[in-house]
This record gives C-alpha cells, sequence and structure tokens, in this order.
C-alpha cells in the first residue's frame, strides 16, 4: 500500500518525540491531522489526535490532552471502532486519576471494559481491570483490588497475555504482601519470573525480583534476600534503570 503524506508526517512526529523535541513534534503531529483531515481520513486523523493527546498528557498539559482525546474518540465512533475508543476512554481515566477525580475516572474504566466486553478483546478488559485493581489498591481498599487483579488474570490468560499475566501476578503478590500473605506473595511472584523469564522481559523480572527479596525479607530469610536483590541489581543494569539499579544495590546491602 502506497503511503501518503500525512503517513510519512506522522512518522516524522514520532520520531522527533521519541528524540525528546517535543515542539517540533507537536507541530508534526499537528500537521499529520490536517493532511488526514483534508484527505477525508478519520481513522488516520484520530490516531494523529491520539498522539497529540499523549504528547500534551506527557507534558502536564491535561485539558490540551483531553480535548484532542475527546475528538478522536468521536472520530473513532464514526467508524464504529470500540477497540480504539475504549484505549480513548483508558487515556481519558488516566487524566482523571492524574487531577484526583476518582469517580470520573472509574467511569471511564467501566466504560471502556464494557466497550472492550463488545469486541471481545479479553487482553483490553484485563488492562482495565489491572487498572481498576491500581485505584483501588492505592485507595486503601485491598479486597476490590485483589477482585479486578483477579479477573484481570483470567483475562490475561483467555488472551494468552503472558506479560499481562506476569503484570497481575505481581500486582496479587504486592497486596499479599501487605496483607501479610508471604507464601501467597511468593507463590505469585515465582509464577511471574517464569513467564518474564520465557518472555525475556529484563526489567520485569528485575522488578519481580527485587518484590520477591522484599518478600523473602519479610519472612526473615536475609540471605536469600540478600542474593535475590542483587540479582535483582544487575538485571536492572543490564536493562538500562540504573536509577532502580542503585537503590537495589542500596536495600542488597541493607540486607548484607
Amino acid at each position: 500500500m502506497t503511503r501518503s503524506e500525512a503517513d510519512i508526517v506522522l512518522d516524522q512526529a514520532e520520531k522527533l518525540w521519541l528524540a525528546g523535541e517535543k515542539q517540533p513534534a507537536r507541530e508534526a503531529f499537528l500537521r499529520a491531522r490536517l493532511l488526514y483531515h483534508e484527505t477525508a481520513d478519520p481513522i488516520g486523523e484520530a490516531n494523529a489526535l491520539t498522539q497529540m493527546g499523549d504528547i500534551e498528557a506527557e507534558t502536564g498539559h491535561g485539558n490540551t490532552a483531553r480535548q484532542a482525546y475527546v475528538e478522536a474518540r468521536a472520530l473513532f465512533a464514526k467508524g464504529a471502532d470500540q477497540g480504539d475508543q475504549a484505549k480513548i476512554l483508558v487515556r481519558l481515566a488516566h487524566l482523571s486519576q492524574r487531577e484526583g477525580s476518582e469517580t470520573e475516572a472509574r467511569s471511564f474504566y467501566l466504560s471502556a471494559l464494557d466497550l472492550y466486553d463488545s469486541c471481545a478483546d479479553a487482553s483490553g478488559q484485563g488492562h482495565v481491570h489491572r487498572a481498576l485493581g491500581h485505584m483501588e489498591r492505592d485507595h486503601g481498599r485491598q479486597d476490590v483490588a485483589l477482585d479486578h487483579y483477579r479477573k484481570a488474570l483470567s483475562c490475561y490468560r483467555q488472551a494468552g497475555d503472558t506479560l499481562g499475566e506476569a503484570g497481575t501476578l505481581k500486582a496479587l503478590a504486592g497486596v499479599a504482601r501487605r496483607l501479610g500473605q508471604l507464601d501467597r506473595a511468593r507463590a505469585d511472584l515465582d509464577k511471574a519470573l517464569v513467564l518474564l523469564r520465557e518472555a525475556g522481559d529484563l526489567l520485569g523480572q528485575a522488578k519481580a525480583g527485587r518484590l520477591l527479596a522484599q518478600v523473602l525479607a519479610d519472612e526473615g530469610r536475609r540471605d536469600e534476600a540478600h542474593r535475590t536483590m542483587n540479582a535483582a541489581a544487575k538485571l536492572f543494569s543490564r536493562a538500562g534503570d540504573l536509577i532502580n539499579h542503585e537503590a537495589a544495590l542500596a536495600e542488597a546491602k541493607a540486607l548484607g
């Protein structure tokens, strides 16, 4: 398929964004959006608007991001694309969370969940349940969080989304640790690490390993915790996350 001028400009915008050149990226996203509009390509225009919203959200311009997302959602709705509409609703939920509007965020998440259910997107449903779990966890509602995480786990397994499954197992382990259920936390982390190793996700392994070390320390198994934390620090380094590498080394030193 021949690529349009708008497609080429959108690619340029993405490269500028990745290079950290935010203002030129903004201008390129806007140009791509206008080109898609001129050629009557609503889905291309909606994708450009979505990325315009993403860059504004990343730079703290919530109102501008929201406007772009709402316009993108309207265009996706015209094309009856429920999955992309759901992704926009999730983005709107994230914005509401950042602004402290829990009720609005939950409403957006639940609407997204309905759309993902309508288009039989099990992985999308898993993402929303996990996000709802995080929100409930952060507000101290651990039982409700666990319910969402379990639903997320079921959805990810149905979709064959092993990374989603691993991330949810890690979240379940975190809640189990808070509740003092250390055996359960360790079992969930062991399962998560198997999946992450199979997927070759170094950063995921590092994060799960660090949490496992903390669980082992809670159990009084300081030697194992020290070895596990050192291993996590090495994985953080290999993954290029130097901040968490140093933090894990400091935790390992405290355990030693």
